[in-house]
């Protein structure tokens, strides 16, 4: 019986979801509560074979092995009543694999979330956030963190204008939370924190 909570924040690159991550870690540990704080992909041979691919049904079967032994962990740690908080997990598959890399095309709808529920034995977050921007303001933040010049496949501007469409998707069909991230980072948190207290009765 799980007795933790899961909460999944994503979003584009450059939405600010890693800040967004260790900032909520830190407000749970004030608050006395088992927190772990945790990212995906996890395996750092996978991530190289990632890196290195350049194909989207490899990347989606790379990414789906990833996860399965990251939600082997994961489980028995909500069993042991941890609160986790995870910097990207599978909403970024849907968002870029199967929608943006036009997976959609080969793969039913109904049959890439078999797969994905399947990868995280059927496990479901209790929250997943999803920290919405424009990609010129994402490209913008990339750019001053002097990460633009390491830009790969996934964070190319048009390409996220892509991911973008895919993740307002899946939230609107998923009944994921979609936080306006354009804002100041304490703006941002102030917006979780209120999501967190309406959907599951924590104040922060």
């Amino acid at each position: 019986m799980k007795k933790g909570k899961l909460i999944i924040i994503d979003g584009i690159d450059g939405s600010g979801k890693s800040v967004q991550t260790k900032i909520l870690f830190q407000k749970l540990k004030k608050k006395n509560l088992k927190v772990l704080l945790t990212k995906e992909p996890q395996n750092k041979n996978l991530i190289k074979l990632i890196k290195e691919n350049r194909d989207p049904i490899v990347d989606l079967f790379l990414f789906l092995a990833d996860r399965s032994l990251h939600y082997q962990k994961l489980i028995k740690l909500l069993n042991q009543g941890f609160w986790i908080v995870s910097d990207r997990s599978f909403p970024s598959t849907l968002a870029y694999e199967y929608y943006a890399l036009n997976l959609k095309k080969e793969i039913k709808e109904n049959f890439i979330l078999y797969l994905d529920h399947l990868s995280r034995f059927h496990l479901e977050p209790d929250l997943v956030l999803i920290l919405d921007v424009s990609p010129q303001i994402a490209w913008q933040r990339l750019a001053r963190k002097n990460i633009k010049s390491k830009i790969e496949k996934f964070e190319k501007i048009d390409f996220l204008k892509k991911v973008r469409k895919g993740f307002l998707y899946f939230a609107k069909k998923l009944d994921w939370q979609v936080i306006d991230a354009s804002k100041s980072e304490e703006e941002v948190y102030l917006s979780i924190a209120k999501v967190l207290q309406n959907r599951l009765k924590l104040r922060l």
